[in-house]
């Protein structure tokens, strides 16, 4: 870092020298032409190109021959052209990278199962419309624009899609009901959507300082909810392992049983409720240790259940075989739930302890 001092030349006109090797560097001389971009969180950024966020503009993929010469595909491969399942994939990867406009460009022709995947594709995303969909090429174009989106609303609705998917859970172990599967997968594919609209952004404002203004959120912030939102999308999808596993206990596991887990889900929605709102409203250290301690004591929960069914004498376990199975899963994903909102946790904790919290 070199320092200058700001210089008033004629008529109100300020001026800040540049260091004679930088100019050098950048093939800079007297008379060329810069590019000044002031951004909210008080820098200018000086540039010798115009190309803040401009490689984001479009891109293609060739999803005929990779850069080495190789058919690009997988096992559905039809004709050297990628199958359907990377046909989805590289175009989620390519709206969360944050490309305004994706085309997909065959070798010959697109076949009907890519088409499929790829407007499938295009359903699950947020923000996104079909411009082109030909068998010649396929493109996406996002018309949700920087400034229309808010990040932290984005979290706000996760953190409800993940309590309401665990609720959805613990109605398994409530009289003999069953949860909704179809629509414990419904949240896990949500969650997904809206993780990858954050992810979208995060990666955008690595290349551009601007996607950071038309946000309206500074790096760590927009990292935090990143954070928040990756392990809240992952605690969506264990709920959908906590309903599945629910669903494959027989009627011999008992009420009592039945009612510890009811209990124990429940402790784990409150606790994704309490990680998840220490980072949106901004948590005090100390508050953020308390979402850590309750997460110790849900840990702790579980290991007590556990041993009082598989290691104690005289537990009143009645199930099979293939239920102690399921009780293991169970107890697993609720476990790995808890981790995950401890990470939550230590996000918040990070985010108080920065010099600019209050």
């Amino acid at each position: 870092m070199e320092t200058r001092k700001i210089q008033r030349v004629g008529g109100g006109t300020y001026t800040v020298s540049v260091p004679k090797r930088w100019a050098v560097e950048h093939d800079l001389d007297a008379g060329a032409e810069v590019r000044l971009y002031a951004h909210g969180d008080g820098s200018i950024v000086v540039r010798s190109a115009e190309r803040d966020g401009a490689a984001l503009d479009r891109t293609e993929i060739d999803i005929g021959v990779g850069d080495d010469g190789e058919s690009v595909g997988d096992d559905d491969s039809e004709g050297g052209n990628a199958g359907p399942e990377l046909v989805r994939r590289l175009l989620r990867a390519a709206y969360a990278a944050g490309y305004e406009t994706v085309t997909l460009r065959p070798r010959d022709t697109l076949t009907d199962d890519q088409l499929r995947a790829a407007r499938r594709t295009n359903r699950g995303l947020v923000g996104t419309e079909v411009v082109a969909d030909a068998p010649e090429e396929f493109a996406l174009h996002n018309v949700l624009g920087s400034r229309d989106v808010s990040v932290r609303q984005t979290v706000v609705q996760l953190r409800f899609v993940a309590r309401s998917a665990l609720g959805q859970a613990a109605v398994a172990f409530d009289g003999g009901r069953e949860a909704d599967l179809e629509r414990l997968r419904e949240r896990a594919e949500e969650a997904d959507r809206l993780f990858e609209m954050v992810a979208r952004h995060l990666n955008r404002s690595l290349v551009s300082m601007a996607e950071l203004d038309r946000l309206g959120v500074d790096r760590p912030a927009l990292f935090d909810y990143y954070v928040t939102a990756e392990e809240l999308a992952a605690i969506t999808e264990l709920s959908v392992a906590v309903g599945g596993v629910a669903a494959d206990f027989s009627t011999a596991v008992g009420d009592r049983l039945a009612a510890r887990l009811e209990a124990t889900v429940d402790d784990a929605e409150a606790l994704v409720a309490a990680a998840a709102t220490a980072v949106l409203e901004g948590a005090s250290a100390t508050d953020a240790h308390e979402v850590l301690a309750d997460r110790d004591e849900v840990t702790a929960g579980l290991d007590d259940l556990e041993a009082a069914v598989f290691d104690d004498p005289d537990a009143s376990f009645d199930g099979t075989a293939a239920d102690a199975r399921a009780l293991t899963r169970l107890l697993d994903a609720l476990g790995r739930i808890a981790d995950h909102s401890a990470e939550i946790g230590t996000v918040a904790m990070r985010a108080a302890m920065r010099p600019d919290a209050e």
